[in-house]
């Protein structure tokens, strides 16, 4: 039974503005039917008795179902208390006054108090629930000054966006709260908590919900609130629901570093590793500059013509119009030594990639590879480096590619890279490496529960695919399926 009257209970807040609109509409047609008595309005219509008698009987009928629908919608809770009393009280006295409406319309004495009170009631029981819905500033939030100081309402105006120097940027004050009060604190605020979850406060997002706590800092991807986030949309338990404004790319993917590094909750932006997309991801939501700011394509390109016959080696544009570079120093071979790989720092933030194979770089060389933060392909296959070198690998967040083989990295090598989040391939061939912790390594770096969110995601675009196409069969020869003919778009 509590299940189906939720269920009749969600249809409130459709049908609850039938009788707003029934009752308002009466209104209007009752000016309008004063004012035809006027010579210049004659033209408006007049109301008669049989349709004030329709037109009230309708709206006491829908504002009665719409009470006791709200009623019923109550029950499942996840609304403040104090809101929702004040809403339920309004509710039933909104209809109680359309039906006193009713009761006393052919009394020209006491009908137009009664109208005037049903549609005051009205207004502020619609209010009351707009509270609920949308916040308790959802109406005065965004007024106009002036006009709030005209009506003796305080305007409390809409915070300023963060301070753009990143080094000041708070984690959670000023990156994480406030993707959540932008997408989540309607359904899991101060008036509404749905699944008794509130994330308007780190002390209730902390605290979780009925189900528990919703982030685990010790074991991030158990979190239920990042597996709500990532589940398919058209799962009922996707969050935010279907039908309500999505997070953006950019909101996703700074939700789910903060929830994989343990969703801190005091330290600055500028003391935590960042990797790939996180920067820009970050320029966005903090005002538009980047952590990392794009190097200059001309200048780069300038001092990588000087480089180039300096070191014997060779330095290509990865884009006809980007700033960043391949550098291949595998022609000078053994020349390149770790001193001509220090003398690439002029370039460093411009390169994305770079190959050291079979140079004579070694493990203190690789110094010089640290502040390479936009690296996502390195060769060192044919190098002396070792496990001691791979250290200095750990802070190269967007590393995507690494060529280990024939150097003499071991099992615990690997340690270095298990914070390389976007790392997706590793070349080990003759190496101390073994199998069993390279697929350890794997494990560590991949999300498993998105590449099945993305699967279910495929095969259900899969079955829809299967449900589009069409057999024919004459009986001549073997049904096939025919499928539409895409004609490439021209360019």
């Amino acid at each position: 039974m509590h299940e189906t009257a939720l269920f009749l209970g969600h249809f409130h807040p459709v049908w609850v503005h039938l009788p707003i609109g029934i009752l308002v509409l009466l209104g209007i047609l009752e000016v309008a039917s004063g004012l035809s008595r006027l010579r210049p309005f004659a033209w408006l219509p007049a109301l008669g008795p049989r349709q004030r008698t329709l037109i009230l009987a309708l709206g006491a009928a829908a504002a009665v179902v719409a009470a006791g629908l709200g009623w019923l919608l109550s029950r499942g809770g996840d609304y403040d208390p104090g809101l929702l009393r004040t809403h339920q009280w309004l509710g039933f006295a909104s209809a109680g006054a359309a039906l006193l409406l009713l009761a006393v319309h052919r009394l020209r004495w006491a009908y137009p108090a009664a109208l005037a009170l049903a549609l005051s009631l009205l207004v502020v029981a619609a209010h009351a629930g707009g509270q609920i819905s949308h916040g308790t500033d959802y109406l005065t939030g965004h007024m106009p000054p002036a006009l709030g100081r005209l009506l003796r309402i305080t305007v409390v105006a809409p915070p300023k966006p963060p301070p753009v120097d990143f080094k000041a940027a708070l984690v959670y004050a000023d990156v994480v709260a406030p993707i959540l009060r932008d997408r989540c604190v309607t359904c899991h605020g101060g008036a509404k908590s749905s699944g008794g979850l509130r994330v308007d406060t780190w002390e209730f997002l902390a605290r979780g919900g009925k189900g528990g706590a919703v982030l685990r800092p010790s074991a991030p991807a158990a979190g239920e609130f990042l597996r709500r986030i990532e589940l398919p949309l058209e799962d009922k338990a996707h969050m935010p629901p279907r039908g309500k404004p999505q997070l953006p790319a950019d909101d996703l993917t700074l939700l789910e570093w903060w929830i994989a590094i343990g969703s801190p909750h005091d330290p600055k932006v500028a003391d935590l590793d960042l990797p790939a997309g996180v920067d820009e991801a970050l320029g966005g939501r903090l005002g538009g500059m980047g952590f990392i700011l794009p190097p200059d394509r001309a200048a780069t390109l300038a001092r990588a013509r000087a480089l180039e016959p300096k070191l014997g080696i060779l330095i290509r544009s990865v884009s006809a119009d980007g700033p960043w570079v391949d550098v291949n120093a595998r022609p000078a071979g053994r020349a390149f030594d770790d001193t001509k790989l220090a003398a690439l720092l002029p370039i460093a933030s411009a390169i994305r990639w770079l190959d050291l194979g079979a140079t004579g770089v070694d493990d203190a060389g690789l110094a010089a590879v640290d502040p390479m933060r936009r690296l996502e392909r390195l060769h060192l296959d044919g190098t002396a480096v070792t496990d001691a070198g791979l250290e200095h690998l750990a802070h190269l967040r967007r590393l995507q590619y690494l060529n280990l083989r024939g150097t003499k990295v071991d099992d615990q090598g690997l340690a270095a890279l298990k914070g390389l989040t976007d790392l997706r391939a590793v070349y080990a061939w003759e190496t101390g490496i073994s199998p069993g912790a390279l697929k350890a390594l794997g494990d560590s770096l991949v999300n498993r529960r998105k590449i099945a969110a993305w699967r279910q995601q495929h095969d259900d675009l899969e079955r829809k695919i299967r449900a589009e196409q069409f057999i024919g069969n004459t009986g001549a020869a073997q049904a096939t399926p025919i499928v539409p003919v895409v004609t490439p778009t021209p360019h």
